[in-house]
């Protein structure tokens, strides 16, 4: 044997990488630390979002967002003005030489409330947009998208909760009054065809 007395084989100076207390090169021992640094899991369809919690705990309540999820509600005020049942006989009746437009002050109300909600819900976005930024919320969802509305609403309440942690009560109170728009102005048109259907036989026609 060539060990010399005394001498453990891991202690044989030409076989260095026997010693299991002792590893000569400690670079080999732990290969894999601090070369593959763990990474956010990814959320749905491999996405990760890097700005995700950079503003935890930060107030994303404006009165801008507010104003801006009940104008819903502003437009059926012109459901008021409008007489939607004097509507359908103008646009049905045909009365040779005689011609009644549909477009009556109340039509024309009704329609102008709808543009103006829609100017309204453009300049209160941006000036959401505009408060989100001065309270250090990290590139608020832009509020161009408010030119479709509803898309603003659900995207800014999307990003502020990924950078918050909070942030959905617009949505919801949004979801909410939309919900009440619907039925009230489904309810008015229903009532308003059904007793058009009844008078439909006594409106003058071409022979």
């Amino acid at each position: 044997m060539s060990d010399a007395p005394g001498q453990q084989p891991w202690q044989n100076p030409q076989q260095p990488w026997q010693n299991p207390q002792q590893p000569q090169n400690p670079q080999h021992s732990a290969p894999y630390q601090g070369q593959h640094p763990q990474q956010p899991y990814p959320g749905p369809g491999g996405y990760t979002d890097p700005l995700k919690g950079t503003n935890p705990g930060v107030g994303t309540s404006t009165p801008f967002i507010w104003v801006l999820v009940l104008l819903p509600l502003v437009q059926l005020i012109g459901l008021a003005f409008w007489d939607v049942g004097d509507y359908l006989e103008r646009t049905a009746t045909i009365t040779p030489g005689v011609y009644q437009s549909p477009f009556t002050p109340g039509y024309l109300a009704y329609m102008g409330i709808g543009l103006l909600v829609y100017a309204l819900t453009v300049v209160l976005a941006w000036l959401d947009h505009r408060a989100l930024a001065s309270r250090g919320i990290v590139k608020p969802f832009p509020w161009p998208w408010a030119f479709l509305t509803v898309v603003y609403i659900i995207g800014r309440s999307v990003v502020v909760k990924r950078r918050t942690g909070g942030g959905l009560a617009p949505l919801w109170l949004y979801i909410a009054v939309y919900l009440v728009t619907i039925v009230v102005a489904f309810t008015v048109f229903i009532v308003a065809f059904a007793e058009f259907v009844q008078t439909m036989p006594s409106l003058p026609t071409t022979p």
